[in-house]
């Protein structure tokens, strides 16, 4: 049978032991460091709720492309469309300072945003045009429905544009986006073409440098 272990005593109090005066003094580091590490995952997780409206409007514009290709592959209207395309912009660069956003900023976001349809579009075309044929699906009407549909969404963007406006300059701004853009693609369904596509409207979301 083993001995018991010797403990050394001072006068009549018992000296603690080394493992448990290093538990005494670490156990308040750990909990520190705990405490510290959740809410920075905690302001992580903030910020990119911050994202998640303006991704879900983003990604709703995006989706738009599918029905402006298939009113383009109808018609035979090329994808680009400069005219329209520099109304938006100067729609958006016009209503910006109502929302407390610079124009050019405002301009460069809905820029990529349009770049990033136009993959899309583009993309699906090539993709009909290799099967012989468009999907059979119902059309929308662009003039009547989709571009009302894309003007509503503009003011959505620009207010969630706004809110968004601390987190965007963050140093860690395109990490949080990218996660943003991850579950937002999910909630929505997106496929690889659209979440790439979404991927490309974020290029110049964030500002800090």
């Amino acid at each position: 049978m083993m001995a018991a272990p010797i403990r050394k005593t001072r006068g009549n109090r018992r000296v603690p032991s080394m493992k448990t005066v290093f538990n005494t003094l670490m156990t308040p580091r750990i909990a520190c460091a705990l405490l510290l590490a959740a809410a920075c995952a905690a302001q992580a997780h903030a910020q990119e709720n911050t994202f998640a409206p303006l991704l879900r409007h983003l990604a709703d514009r995006l989706v738009t492309a599918d029905q402006v290709a298939l009113s383009k592959w109808d018609s035979g209207q090329p994808v680009y469309d400069p005219a329209r395309e520099a109304k938006v912009i100067a729609n958006v660069s016009a209503e910006a300072p109502g929302y407390g956003l610079a124009a050019a900023d405002a301009g460069n976001v809905f820029t990529d945003q349009i770049e990033a349809n136009k993959e899309v579009q583009y993309a699906l075309l090539n993709d009909w045009r290799r099967a012989g044929a468009a999907p059979t699906a119902q059309r929308q009407s662009l003039p009547e429905v989709i571009r009302p549909k894309l003007d509503g969404l503009q003011k959505s963007i620009l207010q969630a544009l706004r809110d968004a406006a601390p987190a965007r300059s963050q140093t860690d701004c395109p990490t949080q986006v990218a996660n943003a853009i991850g579950r937002v693609a999910h909630e929505k369904s997106l496929d690889t073409l659209h979440r790439i596509a979404l991927d490309r409207a974020m290029a110049r979301l964030c500002t800090a440098r």
